[in-house]
């Protein structure tokens, strides 16, 4: 399945707005900047394209980062055919979701960005919203997919994914489908003719749309996931303990929520 890409894979760009060191905050005062071991902080404004690339989300509603400013976005990428390790980044969107409409965090908005725009339509959006539980918003890119070829590594691509990729220092790309191939939880339920390998982590942009923080790590989890998507793994129990230990957490992206807005989160 999608081979995991760490903070290597984070662009030149990002990279280059590292605070290289956490500036300590006082008790009860202004949140801390999460360790180097979370992720880097950035400053990289959004450009017209990325800000105005149009996607759409589970509910058939056209969206676009430019509608969110004013709001602090935590993304991801995602796609809901991967099985080794996206249905733990939903999981942990889930949990961190949970955290946030309990603190009525209602200014941090949480997103699922999918990376699989050929398979992954609306309608396949809002089934898998539907099994997980979701609440937040998954959004698939608007306009034409290249049609996929995993043998030569080719095709799923979009303009509007790509102009987010681009900025964001993610990596892409089509791979053929393991031996034997997994079989799709959504009916008609047939056999994956590819996979997708994909960076991992997550991204926060500010009220003034700027990059303040980039994660490449993979998603730690603990808890419970959706049956169907556990069977869809190959797994007999869907309840996980220290998946990818080191990696993110939902703290660890409170945390950074918390340090990009200068407002303590629970």
């Amino acid at each position: 399945m999608n081979k995991i890409l760490t903070r290597s894979s984070l662009s030149a760009a990002l990279l280059a707005g590292v605070l290289a060191v956490a500036s300590p905050a006082l008790a009860g005062q202004t949140p801390p900047q999460p360790p180097s071991s979370v992720g880097v902080a950035t400053t990289v404004a959004l450009p017209s394209d990325v800000a105005n690339a149009t996607f759409t989300n589970q509910y058939g509603v056209t969206r676009s980062l430019s509608q969110l400013k004013g709001k602090t976005v935590f993304l991801v990428p995602f796609l809901s055919l991967c099985g080794d390790t996206c249905p733990f980044t939903s999981g942990d969107l889930l949990q961190l979701q949970a955290r946030l409409t309990k603190d009525k965090a209602t200014n941090d908005v949480v997103i699922g960005i999918d990376v699989d725009p050929y398979r992954d339509s609306v309608a396949r959006l809002k089934a898998y919203s539907t099994m997980i539980g979701a609440t937040l918003e998954l959004w698939t890119p608007t306009g034409a997919t290249t049609t996929p070829n995993g043998a030569a590594g080719t095709g799923d691509v979009n303009a509007n994914l790509s102009a987010l990729s681009s900025l964001l220092g993610w990596s892409v790309q089509v791979v053929a489908e393991d031996t034997p191939a997994m079989t799709d939880w959504m009916k008609p339920y047939k056999k994956l003719t590819y996979d997708i390998n994909h960076s991992d982590g997550f991204w926060v942009i500010d009220k003034q749309q700027i990059v303040r923080f980039a994660s490449g790590n993979l998603p730690a989890f603990t808890g419970t996931i959706a049956k169907a998507l556990s069977k869809f793994m190959g797994q007999k129990s869907n309840i996980y303990k220290n998946v990818n230990k080191g990696g993110w957490t939902p703290t660890q992206a409170l945390g950074a929520l918390a340090w990009v807005t200068g407002v303590n989160l629970k």
